[in-house]
Parts: structure tokens; sequence; C-alpha cells
């Protein structure tokens, strides 16, 4: 049986998937009809196979977390900090607050990310290039942070990974996919630069070149 908050945890992905289907087909519909498009595997894929393996890992600590791997108790401490069902009464009381903390993180995640393609408009593609006729976008959320959607994945990984009481993962978003997706956001930046020029420094330096931390918070790349 899942606790309350997997539960509030799959409701707030459901609803996230209802809003991004629509606009992430159209990314994927203009994928590769950039006039400038990046091959390089590093900047390209690694950031988004990387944040895939990491939901692979969430979804297992999921299951992890609500006791249902109860035969394989050697590899839950490494995954999960506990499993809410059977721990002791601190230790379980810990674990359900840093999994709630983890959803209000998720659905702040998801609201950057869905709402910074929705931001980018006919400019969002799911692949790093300057599309036709490319113009600096500056409303949305793209008016607090310089890459919403790369802010919201990390920020969605990681609340995830707390939802589900993983060190593990919380760990591997910020040390893992957290520095593929701001070295993709900085080459972005020289592709636009050289494309858009002194409108796109211009916004880069109203923004602070805040890539992934809004500006509203004092500190942050």
């Amino acid at each position: 049986m899942f606790t309350p908050s997997t539960l509030a945890m799959y409701a707030i992905l459901g609803v996230g998937l209802l809003f991004a289907v629509p606009v992430l087909a159209k990314g994927f519909m203009r994928r590769g009809t950039g006039t400038k498009y990046e091959k390089n595997f590093l900047i390209q894929r690694a950031p988004q196979l990387v944040s895939v393996f990491t939901i692979f890992l969430i979804a297992f600590s999921v299951f992890a977390y609500n006791g249902f791997f109860k035969s394989i108790p050697a590899l839950v401490p490494f995954i999960v900090l506990t499993d809410g069902t059977q721990a002791p009464g601190a230790l379980a009381t810990a674990a359900t607050v840093v999994s709630w903390i983890g959803n209000v993180i998720l659905l702040s995640g998801l609201i950057f990310m869905i709402g910074g393609w929705y931001s980018l408009g006919e400019m969002f593609s799911t692949d790093a290039e300057v599309m036709e006729d490319h113009k600096v976008k500056d409303t949305g959320l793209l008016a607090y942070v310089m890459h919403p959607a790369y802010s919201g994945i990390i920020q969605s990984l990681l609340g995830a990974s707390l939802a589900s009481t993983s060190i593990f993962c919380a760990l591997f978003t910020v040390l893992m996919v957290a520095p593929l997706w701001l070295r993709r956001a900085k080459y972005e930046e020289q592709m636009l630069l050289e494309a858009l020029g002194e409108p796109y420094k211009q916004y880069a330096e109203n923004m602070g070149w805040r890539r992934l931390v809004p500006r509203f918070i004092p500190i942050g790349v």
C-alpha cells in the first residue's frame, strides 16, 4: 500500500503529464529543424539519458520506500532512507516530512519545466539548436531564470528523489544530472550569442546570467 505522500506524488505527476504532453509533442516535432544543430553527445544526449536513468532509480526507490522490496534488504539502505511503514517512530516521522518536502519541490520543478517550454513557444525544441527566425524570449518564466525548463528538470528529479526518501537519487541528481544540464545551458548560450548577438547578451546581463536559479533567490547559478 502506498503512503499518502507517494499518492500525492503520483497525482502531481499525473496533472503535470496532462500539461506537458501537448507542448512536448510540438518540441519533438521541431527537433532537428533549426538553422544550427548541435551533434555533440555530451551536450545533446548525455543530460537526457542521465535524467531518464535517474527516473528509473527513483521509480525503484518509490517502491522500496513503500515496502515492496522487503526480500532484498541489502539494497534498501543504499537506495532509500527508510521504509516509512516499518521504521521507528522518530525516523518514520522524519521520512514522512522529507517525502512531503520532496513533493513541494517536485511541484515547483514541474511548473518551471513545463512553464519553461510554454514560455519558449515556437522557439522550443527538445534538442539544443537555434531555430529559424529565432528571437530572444524574455516573458513568462524566462523573466525569472534563463533556462527554466532545465531548472525544472533538476528540481523535479530532486523533488521526486526526496519524495521517495532516496538519499542516493538526490545526490545523483545534484552531482551528475545538474552539472550536465548546466553544461548544456552554457553551450546553448554561446549558440544564441552567435546567432542573436547583442539582444541576447543584453537579456543575459539583465538576468544576471542566472541560468538555473531564479533571480528572486539570493544566491545561485
